[in-house]
């Protein structure tokens, strides 16, 4: 069937649905049913009515959208505009994994996907604040509003190859973070892993370690409550921890720890979500209590650290 005819092959259906054919119509079509039921639940947020048809088009099934864009602009645009950037953007992610950088396996797809998901509904401003800043919002609406103007139906790969493709190149940048980003999450949880095995072939060298995070120090007490100097503390380190993994390991905090294998640890923090305090409880896991600054009952005499020696 050509282009210039499907505008007027479906008037029937639509005015049977009560719609009425014409310029008064706005028309998208799909190649997938998906992406029009999708479509179709943006503008329903939107309070906008539309229906779904099927049509031939270059000999294959299609899926036009149509909604009367006589009655608001505004929800038409902005059901379009939520329908790109929040499902179409992972679309054109996934496929990017898939064809571009060979990610197949759907597990480490999802796992991928999920960071630039996190990316793109600004979750992440640490990956996302390492692309070049771009107006995508003015973009994409800059090129939306056109769309109303249109007589015809519009194909909606058409309109993303040749007036999207900008935005469409872009989420190149997003998807390479996230691999990046994931890779790097791989590489740590193989680093746990390795220290949690260690740590599994290690006898318990202490009953129970305290430590106490300040707002400028991390001091350790032992089971006493006996401060532990950090010349003390490195005199406990198994030096193979640091032979064997000298970038991974810190020689202050984790080595010490690990060395000692203490059956408890209790943290006194202000904030568990600090890396440190988290890559602890990652290692040891059930060993590790998280308890406020005041439940500690020892005595505190902080020292400033000498940034020489760090």
């Amino acid at each position: 069937m050509k282009t210039s005819n499907l505008s007027q092959l479906p008037i029937y259906i639509k005015q049977g649905f009560g719609f009425k054919g014409g310029s008064g119509l706005f028309e998208i079509i799909f190649k997938q049913n998906g992406d029009a039921k999708n479509l179709q639940k943006f503008f329903e947020k939107e309070s906008c009515s539309s229906l779904i048809h099927e049509t031939l088009f270059q000999n294959q099934v299609h899926y036009i959208v149509s909604v009367d864009k006589q009655k608001d602009h505004q929800a038409i645009l902005g059901g379009l505009f939520h329908f790109i950037m929040k499902t179409k953007r992972l679309d054109w992610s996934a496929f990017m994994l898939s064809e571009y950088y060979l990610y197949k396996d759907q597990h480490e797809q999802e796992q991928i996907l999920m960071v630039i998901d996190e990316m793109l509904s600004g979750e992440r401003d640490e990956l996302t604040s390492l692309i070049e800043d771009w107006d995508e919002t003015g973009f994409l609406k800059s090129n939306l509003e056109p769309l109303l103007e249109a007589e015809e139906p519009v194909h909606f790969d058409s309109f993303v190859k040749f007036r999207l493709k900008a935005l469409y190149e872009r989420t190149v940048l997003y998807v390479e973070r996230a691999i990046d980003e994931y890779k790097l999450e791989q590489d740590y949880q193989m680093f746990v892993q390795m220290l949690r095995d260690y740590l599994a072939g290690k006898n318990n060298q202490e009953e129970c370690i305290h430590l106490y995070f300040s707002n400028y120090d991390l001091l350790f007490f032992n089971a006493d409550l006996k401060e532990l100097k950090r010349n003390e503390l490195f005199s406990l380190v198994d030096k193979r921890l640091l032979t064997n993994h000298p970038v991974y390991v810190d020689s202050y905090t984790i080595a010490p720890l690990l060395s000692m294998a203490p059956k408890q640890i209790n943290v006194y923090c202000t904030d568990s979500e600090i890396k440190l305090i988290r890559t602890i409880q990652n290692i040891f896991e059930e060993r590790v209590r998280i308890l406020p600054l005041s439940a500690f009952s020892g005595s505190v005499q902080p020292e400033i650290p000498d940034a020489a020696n760090e």
